[in-house]
This record gives structure tokens, C-alpha cells and sequence, in this order.
């Protein structure tokens, strides 16, 4: 029995041993993925007329309403003079199209049109400021005070909006003419879907047989990175967004008097389907978005960090059992299930024929609607409710590539503009107008080259949004660099 023993002790002790070389291993070859960059020349920026631009863009109340009847188109068509006033050069030289009455197409025609063409993408509407008392300036003024603008829009989006335009007219300015073909689509209706703006653009560009060698929209951003442990900041590069489907669950039962209440009323049959659904959340998985982050953010994480995210194959579990215990790193593996909408019952003594409630999902890249929408009707497995989805469903789309020169010529411009920050993919847990371009551009990534911290993630549809006067300088300056690199 003793020598039993000493050959399992042994046996330890040899897997052990291989266990750490195997680890050790490969830590050693968890290598950077950053690039190395050779500096280049910051372009001059006019920052008071950019700023000026800025300002007046924030002042129109271009608000977009899930109900038709409540939009008040005039601001659009307002903004839209502002802007010929304000760019003289784009609306010379650049080609402006109206696409269904509001959204903004500009096409700068390059010298090799067979070249795949560039995507600038931005939106123009905002979402409304009914907390308008609690801001520190008026959320429309576009105040400038204290090293900042201030205004609904600043960073979602029209701040985007507005750096591209002047990184083009900047451009113009000094006599570039682009080498492929360079399209800016600026959709009104972002904020509730994009579907008459974004798509509709789309669908022109498609019809016209464009192919985009990429897009670049809002997504992320550059980060502090100490929420990681690290010191640098963290350039994060959307490769996708979840999709985006809302479900109508309604129960049914008799109406009738309360003082003769069956065993299950309506509301009951209801409550029980939701809680099921809160109970039994879909399962979780690391999307190839993540996995790629955890692949670039590992080697520059200390010890031991850096050994885990090396050997995931082993520490996997691990992992995803510390995504999962927190809101929005679980958001990142799992479709997530959202109860936003329960009512039923118009007097405190009738019980309702009917009660409703509205689920909003957002389905993770690989997992479809329609698998969603039955695992839905597994969970909660009866008859009494009935399922109908609401608004117009979103697939996820699939994730760009990271293996392709339009990443790297993203990744290299992000290097030179942020010379500290480390660049990593990551995946959109929102919406965005990108996923329309899909069949337009293969590659399509998300990022605000804008400096966040985590104050400013609450300040996106929230109170005191803005920007600061030499975060929106680095912008433009980016934007400028970037058109340079991909299209010069």
C-alpha cells in the first residue's frame, strides 16, 4: 500500500512539475500585440472654429421619437444650413445627398474609384434632457465653461458629427485628394433603431455596388486603465455590437370579480413567466470579441494576471466565473434579459382578462433571434402566454477581423494620436448605426477617439454630458490622421 502511494505522490508531483513548465511556457510566448509606431507630425487645428461649430451643432433640439407624430423635423433642416455655413469646402467639393428627408450622405470622390471605399459614420439626433434641471449648463446651450462644452450630443454624437466634418475641411484646406473613395453618412434616427436613416443609406450604397475596405462609428473609447490594474489607458476597438430584440409577453385568463379569485390570475400566470426568465438566464459563453480582448489586454496585465489570461485554456472557468458576478462583464457573455414593461388591471376589485409585460434582450454575436425567441417559450412553457416580438429586431452582426490591414492602420492611427494607450478589441454591449452597413462594409469597427472615464459613461443620456476642448482637439486630429493613412 505504501508503494501505492508513493507512485501517486510521484505522479503529483510529475504533473506538477509539467503543469508550471506548461504554464510558465505560455506566459513567456503571451507576447505584446501592440504596434510599434513611428511618430508622425500632429496636424494644426483652427480649435476656437472647430469648438465655435460645435457649439452652434448642440443648440438644435434634433430629437428622435419611437411615435412618428412626435418629431419636430425643423432643427434638422435647421442644422443642415448650419452646416453648409460652417464647411464651405465640404459642400463644394464633396457630393450631398438628403436620404429619406434628414439623414446626411456626403460622397468625396477618390482618384482610384475601384479602390474599396472608406465609411465615416455618425448620427445627428439625441435623445431628450427631460432632467434638464439638474445639468450644470443648459443641456442645449452649448456652454463653454470650465476646459469643457457642455450639451446633449457632445459625445453621442454629433461631437463625432462635427470632428469629421472639420477634419475634412481641414483636408481641403491643404489640397488633399483622397486615393479611394470616402463616404460620410450621418443618419437622423440613430437613437430609435436607424432604420429610415442608416438603412436606408445603406441600402443606396449597396445598390450602387460601394465596398467598403472598413467603417468607423461610435462604440468605444479610450479608458482609464487602472479599473484593471493597468497603468496605461486603454484603447478599446469595438469588432461588433449585441443584437437587439424586445418581447411582448401577454397572459390571458376570465375577467371578473376580485371577491371570487380563481387560483391563478392573470397577473399571477404573468409574474411566474418573468420570474422564470429572471431565474433561468441564458447561458453564458466568451465571445471571439473578448476572447480577443483578454488576448491583447493579458500580456500587458502584471503577475499573476498575466498567467491566467496566458492559460485559458485552464483558467477558463475561473474567468467566467468572475465575469458573471458583475453587471457589465456578464452583459459581455451571456444574451442578457431585461424585464422593462409590466402592467395589467384598471380597478383594485376587477381582475384583468389580460396583463402584459415587455422583455428586452440583447443577443449576444453567434446566438440568433429565433433561438432566443424559443428558448424564451422553453423557459417559460405555457400556453397561457403568448410571445410576440416588438419593434424591429436586430441580429448581432458578425464580429470585424483583427487580422486585416484596415485593423491595423485603425490600431497603428490610435497609437500615434494616444502614444500611452494600449489598443484592444472589445465588443459593443449597446447599438450603434453600424450593423445597417454590414452588406456594404466586411469590416466595420466602433471607436470614439475620445478620452472616457467612468463619470463620462454616466454622462452618455444622462445629465451634464460634454466634452472637453482638448479632447475634441485630439479627436479632429485623429479623424485628419486617420483619412491620411486609410485614403491618402
Amino acid at each position: 500500500m505504501k508503494r501505492i502511494w508513493l507512485r501517486v505522490l510521484l505522479a503529483m508531483c510529475i504533473l506538477g512539475i509539467f503543469l508550471c513548465i506548461t504554464l510558465t511556457i505560455n506566459t513567456l510566448a503571451f507576447t505584446s500585440m501592440q504596434i510599434d509606431v513611428t511618430p508622425r507630425p500632429q496636424p494644426e487645428i483652427d480649435t476656437d472654429r472647430a469648438v465655435t461649430s460645435l457649439q452652434k451643432a448642440l443648440r438644435f433640439r434634433t430629437l428622435s421619437y419611437e411615435e412618428p407624430e412626435a418629431w419636430d423635423y425643423e432643427p434638422f433642416l435647421e442644422l443642415h444650413e448650419m452646416l453648409e455655413r460652417r464647411f464651405p469646402l465640404v459642400h463644394e467639393h464633396l457630393e450631398k445627398e438628403l436620404v429619406s428627408g434628414y439623414s446626411l450622405m456626403y460622397t468625396w470622390a477618390g482618384s482610384a474609384p475601384d479602390e474599396e471605399a472608406l465609411l465615416l459614420l455618425a448620427h445627428q439626433d439625441v435623445v431628450d434632457a427631460p432632467d434638464a434641471a439638474t445639468w450644470e449648463h443648459p443641456p442645449f446651450s452649448g456652454v463653454v465653461a470650465d476646459g469643457f462644452i457642455w450639451g446633449r450630443g457632445t459625445l453621442d454624437d454629433k461631437g463625432s458629427m462635427i470632428g469629421i466634418l472639420e477634419a475634412v475641411e481641414i483636408l481641403l484646406e491643404n489640397g488633399f485628394q483622397p486615393r479611394r473613395s470616402i463616404y460620410l453618412c450621418f443618419g437622423h434616427d440613430e437613437e430609435v433603431g436607424g432604420w429610415d436613416g442608416a438603412a436606408t443609406m445603406a441600402e443606396i450604397l449597396r445598390d450602387r455596388g460601394v465596398r467598403a475596405k472598413m467603417s468607423l462609428d461610435e462604440g468605444m473609447a479610450v479608458i482609464d486603465g487602472a479599473v484593471l490594474g493597468l497603468d496605461n489607458p486603454i484603447a478599446f476597438i469595438s469588432l461588433t455590437e449585441k443584437g437587439y430584440l424586445s418581447l411582448e409577453l401577454t397572459a390571458h385568463g376570465p375577467p371578473g370579480h376580485a371577491s371570487t379569485p380563481p387560483r391563478e390570475t392573470t397577473l399571477g400566470i404573468l409574474s411566474r413567466a418573468v420570474t422564470r426568465l429572471e431565474e433561468n438566464p441564458m447561458p453564458a459563453s466568451l465571445p471571439e470579441p473578448v476572447r480577443l480582448m483578454f488576448r491583447y489586454l493579458g500580456p500587458e496585465m502584471p503577475f499573476p494576471a498575466n498567467v491566467v489570461f496566458a492559460n485559458l485554456w485552464l483558467t477558463k472557468p475561473l474567468v467566467m466565473r468572475q465575469l458573471a458576478s458583475e453587471r457589465a462583464t456578464d452583459a459581455a457573455i451571456r444574451t442578457t434579459t431585461a424585464v422593462t414593461i409590466m402592467e395589467g388591471g384598471v380597478k383594485d376589485n376587477v381582475l384583468p382578462a389580460e396583463a402584459r409585460a415587455v422583455v428586452n434582450f440583447r443577443p449576444k454575436p453567434g446566438e440568433t433571434i429565433e433561438q432566443v425567441i424559443e428558448r424564451v417559450r422553453q423557459t417559460i412553457n405555457d400556453d397561457r402566454i403568448t410571445i410576440r416580438p416588438l419593434r424591429q429586431p436586430t441580429e448581432a452582426p458578425p464580429p470585424a477581423r483583427v487580422d486585416v490591414p484596415a485593423f491595423e492602420v485603425l490600431h497603428e492611427t490610435i497609437r500615434q494620436v494616444f502614444p500611452d494607450a494600449i489598443v484592444a478589441p472589445a465588443m459593443m454591449l449597446g447599438g450603434s448605426d453600424t450593423h445597417h452597413y454590414s452588406e456594404v462594409a466586411e469590416n466595420r469597427y466602433g471607436f470614439l477617439p475620445l478620452d472616457f472615464t467612468e463619470d463620462d459613461l454616466e454622462r452618455i443620456h444622462g445629465p451634464n454630458e460634454r466634452i472637453s476642448v482638448e479632447s475634441f482637439d485630439r479627436m479632429i486630429r485623429f479623424y485628419i490622421m486617420f483619412i491620411e493613412a486609410v485614403a491618402g
